[in-house]
């Protein structure tokens, strides 16, 4: 190995601009282990992955790259930690449905191979509300669960 030197130029002071930034508070994201749900959601995401297919007569069942990648990006944004597991479906055309239950109250998000995500606010099998969610806005996903995990 040869050893590297520096000639005197290099070694003599430069004049280094100063750059002074603001850091942004960054969001509060989920982890696995603080949030049992999240290991079930991300191993059936895994498992559509893996199993996709193309079904005669009925649709194309294969989970888009992006869909998968907009619902872990989801899933890292809720970060409610009491929650049961969601149930995880393939949709045709490369989406995804995630469907969380308690009692009377639903959160369904879509995730489509566009990047988009939306949500559904249900009660007894209504819509109370629905939207886009914005991914870049922790708030954005996590509010609809956070309505449904109050009594």
């Amino acid at each position: 190995m040869t050893p590297l030197t520096a000639s005197a130029p290099a070694l003599s002071s430069a004049d280094v601009p100063k750059f002074y930034t603001q850091a942004a508070q960054l969001e509060k994201m989920t982890l696995a282990d603080s949030a049992p749900w999240l290991y079930s959601a991300l191993a059936q995401l895994w498992e559509l992955e893996q199993s996709g297919a193309i079904l005669q007569g009925v649709g194309d069942f294969r989970i888009a790259d992006r869909a998968a990648t907009t619902a872990r990006l989801l899933f890292s944004l809720i970060n409610v930690t009491d929650l049961p597991s969601p149930v995880v479906s393939p949709v045709s055309g490369g989406s995804l449905s995630i469907v969380w239950s308690m009692g009377s109250k639903e959160v369904k998000f879509s995730c489509y191979p566009d990047g988009q995500a939306l949500y559904f606010r249900c009660q007894d099998d209504n819509v109370l509300e629905d939207g886009t969610v914005d991914l870049t806005v922790a708030d954005s996903a996590r509010a609809a669960v956070t309505w449904m995990a109050q009594p």
